[in-house]
């Protein structure tokens, strides 16, 4: 008689080895944050790190940059099916940053190291991370470029690392291509340290427990995030649903750009569809299909598994569709740097999710990320840096609860503001002023969350940018709620320096000069969305971030709760009296008759 063949897992095993997994790759972020050289990297998170299995299926990844978490998918597929790398070994690191392929831009490559089981591949693990400079025609971010060419050094996918030897080769033509090559080669070496980290734990874990308990728990793990976003998705009202909105431009052009999304549910299986977005523009604001992809990844999550750790079951259900040449499936030469896109696009999949179950989706967001990046030499280091700083816009109202104040927005919500001593301690910059933005978020029954103010005022000459794409059009409430008031730069010059006026408009480029937008604003003074330029001593850059759609009509608002906003300062008295209908006596009392009368009967 044959003895009954036991499974090659079991239910517990399978959790234990996918908290390993998601432990592992924490481990990995920890490592590079610990030693990367940019503040883009340890301070505000922008990277993305992920394991594969051999197949390619995700089976976790890092607390990085969302956007980058899906695009690490395509990265790697593209890389293993295009690279001009040869046969894998043990010890192999494989960059690759050619945008069309990577899912972001030139800056954004991704370095890939096979993990190796008795002799076989048996996993992957991935890690991009922003580097400050790959030799683009502008230090910092490129606002302006036409061509892909212009925007960096492109590497198709070789071993930058053979045997665990460094490729000193291709690092010295990375170094001679960058202007700051001490701060590039620091990140790559942080880099390679934290995927060594995960190729140590995978093959751990394929040491203790073997390949045929790794594989079916791997399916198991994948299968259970299937199972699980498919009864999301079966949960959901079938049918096709549209929205579009506006980009500010495209750094060429002073148009419009438009962002059309097209979301269509059908039993368990959802489509998110970008066709009838603009053609691929002439400036660089294009996105390649993998970021593309990424966008629709955060919005679906966000809605089917929000609470799981990620692994490639959860996303089987979700098709995305996007035309070739088109503004999210850029076609080469387009140029792609500004990748704002991606920004924009999940927030207009949320506008179209909004139409079919708008109890599961906030209001409009802020819509960007905003405030200055500062570029230059640092005047400690003497090295050429990239310091981006990003401004918490508020995210929008829900059907029973205000929108949250000062937070990144959804498509990098996990990255973080860089400390106010940060920036004063490594730039020639004094913050003046940190705080939320009265009147910013949306009115309605449940409020919008506001948004930041950042003043930032140079102590001497420094190079700044910001990358706005929302501040032309405004944001969306829902239920009868208002957006919030656009997100809006303000640039003023020292006035008081000889020759401002004419170094001003020499050093200073605005790519979107929205004075028209409003009243009284003074002659030495741009109101702007995106510029870059050359400040000097006492020039100051004022940023204020747009806030949080409200949800339901604002005089149904509580007038108490219009009243703590008030006493709070989140809202004018003149707000509180013209936008929700609440009149407060100089004592911050609430005047009944007063608020009756302006409610039209009831307060």
């Amino acid at each position: 008689m044959m003895a009954e063949q036991k499974p090659a897992t079991d239910p517990a095993t399978t959790e234990v080895i996918r908290h390993y997994l998601t432990s592992a790759v924490t481990e990995m972020e920890r490592t590079l944050v610990r030693t990367a050289y940019s503040t883009i990297i340890y301070e505000i998170n922008d990277f993305g790190l992920s394991i594969f299995d051999s197949k390619l299926n995700l089976l976790a990844d890092s607390t990085g940059l969302p956007l980058f978490l899906g695009a690490n998918e395509y990265g790697i597929k593209q890389t293993l099916e295009r690279g001009k790398f040869g046969e894998l070994g043990s010890g192999d690191i494989i960059y690759m940053n050619v945008p069309y392929w990577s899912g972001a831009h030139t800056n954004d490559g991704v370095l890939i190291a096979p993990v190796f089981h008795e002799e076989t591949i048996v996993s992957y693990t991935v890690v991009r991370a922003h580097w400050t400079d790959l030799g683009g025609k502008d230090p910092g971010y490129i606002l302006d470029s036409t061509s892909v060419h212009h925007e960096g050094i492109m590497i198709p996918g070789v071993k930058i690392v053979r045997n665990g030897e460094v490729n000193e080769e291709l690092l010295s033509i990375l170094q001679m291509n960058s202007r700051a090559p001490e701060t590039i080669m620091g990140d790559f070496h942080a880099e390679v340290a934290c995927l060594r980290v995960g190729v140590k734990r995978v093959s751990e874990l394929y040491q203790k427990y073997g390949v045929d308990t790794l594989e079916a728990s791997i399916d198991g793990i994948l299968s259970a995030g299937e199972q699980r976003a498919r009864e999301a998705v079966l949960a959901l009202p079938d049918g096709r649903w549209e929205a579009e909105d506006w980009m500010d431009n495209d750094g060429i052009s002073d148009e419009l750009v438009r962002v059309h999304i097209a979301v269509t549910i059908k039993e368990d299986e959802m489509t998110i569809d970008y066709s009838g977005s603009s053609d691929q523009v002439a400036g660089p604001i294009n996105l390649s299909f993998g970021m593309a992809q990424s966008a629709a990844r955060i919005c679906f999550k966000a809605i089917t598994t929000p609470h799981d750790p990620s692994n490639g079951g959860q996303f089987r259900p979700l098709s995305v569709i996007a035309r070739e040449g088109s503004l999210f499936n850029a076609s080469y030469p387009a140029p792609v740097f500004t990748i704002w896109a991606g920004v924009m696009g999940v927030e207009t999949i949320f506008k179209a999710f909004a139409k079919a179950f708008p109890e599961l989706i906030p209001a409009g967001s802020g819509g960007d990320l905003g405030d200055p990046g500062f570029y230059g030499k640092e005047p400690v280091s003497g090295r050429q840096v990239w310091h981006q700083t990003n401004a918490g816009v508020g995210w929008g109202a829900r059907k029973n609860q205000d929108g949250i104040n000062t937070t990144q927005h959804i498509s990098m919500c996990t990255v973080k503001n860089i400390p106010v001593e940060v920036i004063e301690s490594r730039l020639p910059v004094m913050v003046d002023r940190a705080e939320l933005r009265q009147d910013s978020g949306g009115p309605g029954t449940f409020r919008g969350g506001l948004g930041s103010v950042r003043e930032y005022r140079f102590l001497e000459s420094f190079g700044a940018l910001t990358i706005v794409k929302k501040s032309r059009t405004s944001g969306f409430g829902l239920n009868g709620g208002k957006p919030g008031p656009k997100n809006l730069t303000i640039l003023k010059p020292n006035t008081n320096r000889q020759n401002w006026k004419s170094d001003w408009e020499r050093d200073v480029i605005v790519y979107a000069d929205n004075k028209k937008l409003y009243d009284d604003v003074p002659d030495d003074q741009e109101f702007c969305g995106m510029f870059r330029g050359e400040f000097h001593s006492g020039d100051v850059i004022i940023y204020l971030a747009d806030g949080g759609g409200g949800f339901g009509l604002p005089y149904e608002r509580d007038a108490q709760k219009v009243q703590n906003d008030v006493i709070d300062g989140y809202v004018s008295m003149e707000a509180a009296a013209n936008e929700y209908g609440v009149i407060l006596t100089d004592d911050l009392e609430i005047d009944r008759d007063s608020t009756a009368k302006q409610r039209g009967g009831s307060s």
